[in-house]
């Protein structure tokens, strides 16, 4: 995981170098040519794209800050250096569209006389080329690796492609002497530049503030955690980026019996499970508490169906009928029989019964007089509680559970040998 992680970083840093390798490339053409041509546009466009390599820049320096190891210091790790840099860039943005929309208002005014019109054209139609491939390239990169600050340059990138038409359109326009066109196109792009600065300036200090990073992920996480064995309910959950990483917390409710080991596997089970679906989770803290759970579904096996009178059986895997019990605190709120289908089965009735009928009906508690190694490994297995049934009835058995007065048991009533004795002796 830790290898991922860092080629997910290199892999950011190697795409800004060759973005400010290209974009170095334009600014001494679009320099050259702009000033040759007289082209103040050009010119202007030339400063643009210096900007914007500054910006990359910026981009790699977190990319490459956040790439370090945690310290004592820093345990969380450099992360938020990248969101860092993206608030910056978000700020040369904004000087970059008030510089152009300052630039094509005075445009609006003033008619230059242009030398070498048409390399100052073909400049313009490179530029916008490389801007498309640029711009996809960083998209593409910046999503799969999740870094803010590529996919804030790949919004720019889209933007030096309009940038650059509009250039190719005042140049031509001067070029034919009609006015206004360059001034007015520009002071729209300007426009759009600031939009793209504000929006990603918003997120990077949203993320510098531990904003919930995303709503899509928070509800496919929490889906997620509903499918694991052994969940009750989880509550404060909690989601926080980190430049291109997310890091996460929440409250899981178990069964109180479980074991420090159970409930760390459970864990692990979480966490392993998120980060598989969920790439960008970098760390899930899992909180693991003992459920207080109101609405508890209790069975019991019983000879007769007679209600609440009706006889507890001494046998778990032999008995007639099997009671349900719908508790809410220490109030029934209704019960149901079902017969047992597999009492005559010969071997393993009491393990047929638990996966076919009490798994399907999602008991919380099982209350019986004997039960034997493999049903009652059957049960824990699947996170259900069993209590040693002390009275005759079913309704003194439940008065006793309410009242915390029934014995949990630890172990099976019989052991494994002694079930094969029995069924021989049968």
């Amino acid at each position: 995981m830790e290898s991922v992680k860092i080629d997910r970083l290199k892999e950011g840093q190697r795409v800004t170098k060759n973005v400010i390798l290209v974009s170095l490339i334009l600014v001494v053409f679009k320099g050259i040519i702009g000033f040759f041509s007289g082209s103040v546009a050009l010119i202007s466009d030339a400063v643009h794209t210096g900007a914007d390599s500054i910006t990359t820049f910026a981009s790699w320096f977190g990319l490459k800050i956040a790439e370090r190891k945690p310290t004592e210091k820093f345990p969380y790790g450099y992360y938020k250096a990248e969101t860092i840099a993206t608030f910056f860039i978000c700020i040369f943005l904004l000087f970059a569209g008030y510089e152009l929309i300052t630039e094509s208002y005075s445009k609006l005014f003033i008619l230059p006389i242009l030398q070498i019109p048409y390399w100052a054209l073909a400049i313009c139609l490179i530029s916008a080329v490389l801007a498309f491939f640029v711009a996809k390239y960083e998209r593409k990169i910046g999503e799969e690796i999740n870094s803010q600050s590529l996919i804030t340059i790949a919004q720019e990138s889209r933007i030096d492609i309009l940038i650059s038409l509009v250039v190719f359109l005042g140049i031509l326009s001067t070029h034919f002497k009609i006015p206004y066109v360059e001034g007015i196109v520009g002071i729209l792009i300007s426009l759009m530049i600031f939009k793209v600065a504000l929006e990603n300036g918003k997120n990077a200090i949203y993320s510098l503030m531990d904003v919930n990073p995303s709503q899509d992920i928070e509800e496919r996480i929490k889906k997620l955690i509903k499918k694991i064995p052994g969940v009750e309910s989880f509550e404060d959950l909690k989601l926080r980026r980190a430049g291109p990483f997310i890091f996460g917390d929440v409250k899981i409710k178990t069964k109180k019996f479980l074991t420090v080991k159970r409930a760390h596997e459970i864990s692990d089970n979480i966490e392993n499970k998120i980060k598989k679906e969920i790439s960008q989770i970098e760390s899930f803290n899992i909180h693991i508490e003992p459920s207080k759970k109101e609405r508890q579904k209790l069975v019991i096996p019983v000879n007769n169906k007679n209600g609440f009178k009706s006889k507890v059986s001494n046998h778990f895997a032999r008995a007639n009928y099997f009671i349900f019990i719908d508790m809410d605190g220490k109030n029934v709120k209704s019960h149901y029989f079902k017969e047992n289908k597999y009492k005559r089965k010969k071997v393993r009735a009491g393990l047929f019964f638990i996966q076919n009928v009490i798994l399907n009906e999602r008991v919380d508690e099982v209350i019986t007089k004997q039960i034997g190694a493999i049903s009652f490994h059957t049960l824990r297995d699947n996170l259900i509680d069993i209590y040693l049934a002390k009275k005759n009835t079913v309704e003194k058995n439940v008065n006793d559970f309410v009242n915390d007065k029934l014995e949990r048991l630890k172990e099976p009533t019989k052991k494994l040998g002694q079930e094969k004795v029995e069924r021989r002796i049968r």
